[in-house]
């Protein structure tokens, strides 16, 4: 399959007409498959600057996408943006390929935002099997000779990991008129320079990438519209995720566990206790019964005074449709993760043993989830 990206034309004040008729021309001889065009198509986002866009790169005559950039966004341009090149966000498929557009603009403002709304739509629309590539206008890593940091999206590190994680085969961009590729783990980021702009920065002339993907490899092209092409370089291509970066991702996310037994009297509230004091603050545990009592255990209570604990506690029912990551169950017919085998208490100086093993239990399970060795995800009550 062969791709052309191209990028920052600016139709309006900055642009080169000449070059990019010349750029169209090339680009139907060579034909390719796809023309995926990363945003700012216009200086001001005009209706004017907009029409005209529309009408010269209607002469393209391979498939082409557009996507907006932050000048397309201003004075309304995104309604324009709009009405001559259809939605800001698409999922277009191929045989073993499949592209998502994503709107990294903001109205009026130039600095790049994706959004967890956004994030979780691009994560939904990722297809196992297939080479899965994004191409959005703003920078996701710095790129040298372009101010750099300033031009990152405002939410880059959650893409990083979004791209890691779901092995993303590669990323198309464009915002600072300067062509460059890099390696993030095992995705692949691909920067088009200018194709019209007057401001080309530091390279000799008007340019797009040309991407060829083969079996397990992609191939990128940069062709300058007037003075040849240069060969970047042949990648290979891997969608298996590294381990690591779930591991932080697991540490990190906030976890609920849920204690259960039938009448939520006693072990279950001390095990909701001990474990709200000891867990650290990305954890919560509650406690429930699936015929929950009037109210909890003398014997409890008075334990859970001794221990410095709230005892001012009523068995609560079980909540209906929430998830936890972890369910613990007291009595073995309970269906529940796991099942912790300790004895109901009949006084408080059983009440007290009980207490230590539920203690030495739930130390144990906050090291588990630190860890994440546990089971993955409990069905919701």
């Amino acid at each position: 399959m062969k791709i052309v990206h191209i990028s920052d034309i600016h139709f309006g004040e900055e642009l080169v007409r000449d070059k990019v008729r010349k750029a169209v021309r090339q680009i139907n001889e060579m034909d390719p498959d796809l023309v995926i065009i990363t945003g700012d198509l216009t200086c001001w986002g005009t209706h004017h600057e907009m029409r005209d866009a529309y009408e010269e790169l209607s002469n393209l005559t391979p498939e082409f996408v557009a996507l907006p950039g932050n000048h397309d966004a201003r004075n309304i341009g995104y309604e324009y943006f709009k009405l001559y090149f259809g939605k800001t966000k698409k999922v277009l498929d191929f045989e073993d390929f499949r592209l998502i557009t994503a709107d990294s603009t903001q109205p009026d403002i130039d600095e790049g935002h994706i959004g967890i709304e956004q994030r979780e739509w691009i994560e939904g629309n990722i297809k196992k099997g297939k080479i899965n590539a994004i191409a959005l206008h703003h920078h996701i890593v710095p790129i040298p000779e372009t101010g750099r940091e300033r031009n990152v999206l405002i939410d880059a590190g959650e893409m990083v990991e979004l791209l890691i994680r779901n092995g993303v085969s590669f990323v198309l961009a464009g915002h600072r008129h300067m062509p460059y590729s890099i390696r993030l783990m095992r995705t692949h980021i691909i920067h088009a320079g200018s194709l019209g702009s007057f401001k080309i920065l530091g390279m000799p002339d008007h340019n797009y990438n040309i991407i060829e993907i083969e079996d397990d490899k992609i191939s990128l092209t940069l062709k300058f519209v007037d003075y040849g092409e240069v060969k970047i370089g042949e990648y290979s291509i891997h969608t298996t995720v590294p381990e690591s970066v779930d591991i932080y991702r697991r540490i990190a996310k906030p976890k609920k566990i849920l204690f259960v037994s039938r009448r939520n009297a006693c072990r279950t509230q001390i095990a909701e206790a001990l474990f709200n004091r000891l867990s650290p603050h990305n954890m919560l545990a509650v406690s429930s019964g699936l015929e929950p009592a009037e109210r909890i255990d003398d014997s409890a209570k008075a334990l859970l005074a001794e221990l410095g604990l709230n005892s001012d506690r009523r068995p609560k029912k079980l909540p209906e449709g929430e998830d936890f990551d972890l369910v613990v169950s007291f009595d073995e017919d309970v269906n529940a993760d796991e099942y912790w085998k300790v004895k109901s208490p009949e006084n408080l100086d059983e009440c007290r043993k009980a207490a230590k093993e539920i203690e030495r239990r739930v130390r144990d399970l906050i090291s588990r989830l630190i860890a994440w060795e546990y089971p993955a995800k409990a069905k919701p009550f």
